[in-house]
């Protein structure tokens, strides 16, 4: 554009620009991809991309990347649900929505074992939650809103959505993942530095827990066809996020103009 003389430039010329380029210098199928994730607010109905996963694997840190790539307002976390669900819910009507997602196995029966009281729990609260996550939804259903929603408790609503599929959204469910345990555990380090809100000892403490609610994160998404991604390295966990998100877009959007013919 600095060659053609143009200093100035509309928002709209500018995109009409890039999309010409990716489609001459590398594929319609790209320039495609880039069209829809610059025009998600122009869909015929909201997009709401789910990413859960256990404490420490970087939800709250891609969920802000991912909204400022793709132009989505509106980040919600599944924390931030059970503390207002708390304020309704006292300890003695829902105790097990009073506990930590790590601390879950509280107060189930002593009859399990540990890691099956801790499951069992978990399982329990993030039932509770995923009401909170449904209400959400519902809402940014009813505005036309696309947003993000982070959070260790989605996996119950996220398997909702599957049987959904687009009847009144775009559900994309995406669970993270760190294979690598002492590179989990080096999270809540990174994450006590600098941050007096998060201080990295009640995770250390609970780190086998964590890594206990992980694994089952992992072992349900798999078995419901929910993607996984290794958040391993920040920009190959990006990239990797942007494509898939995309690309099941695309499908999605597909399926339903199929669905309309």
């Amino acid at each position: 554009m600095i060659k053609k003389d143009i200093l100035r430039i509309s928002k709209k010329k500018l995109f009409e620009e890039v999309f010409s380029t990716i489609k001459k210098k590398y594929s319609p199928h790209l320039a495609g991809l880039y069209k829809l994730a610059s025009r998600i607010d122009e869909l015929d109905r909201p997009v709401i991309i789910y990413l859960a996963g256990a404490s420490g694997t970087g939800k709250s840190v891609m969920s802000t990347f991912l909204a400022g790539r793709l132009g989505i307002n509106k980040i919600t976390g599944t924390d931030t649900i059970r503390e207002i669900m708390r304020l309704v819910f006292k300890r003695d009507l829902l105790p097990s929505l009073h506990n930590s997602s790590s601390k879950a196995g509280v107060g189930m029966p002593k009859t399990l074992d540990k890691n099956a009281r801790l499951i069992s729990g978990f399982c329990l609260q993030a039932q509770q939650v995923s009401v909170g996550v449904k209400a959400v939804v519902d809402r940014a259903v009813k505005e036309r809103t696309s947003m993000i929603i982070e959070g260790v408790h989605l996996l119950p609503y996220m398997q909702q959505t599957l049987q959904e599929r687009t009847k009144r959204a775009y559900h994309i469910p995406i669970t993270l993942s760190l294979m690598n345990d002492k590179h989990h555990k080096d999270r809540f380090f990174e994450r006590g530095k600098g941050n007096e809100l998060r201080k990295k000892e009640p995770y250390l403490r609970s780190f086998e827990n964590i890594r206990s609610i992980h694994e089952y994160c992992i072992s349900e998404s798999e078995n419901n066809e929910i993607e996984v991604v290794d958040n391993e390295d920040f920009d190959e966990t990006t990239n990797t996020l942007m494509q898939l998100i995309i690309n099941t877009l695309q499908e999605q959007v597909k399926s339903t103009l199929t669905s309309k013919s």
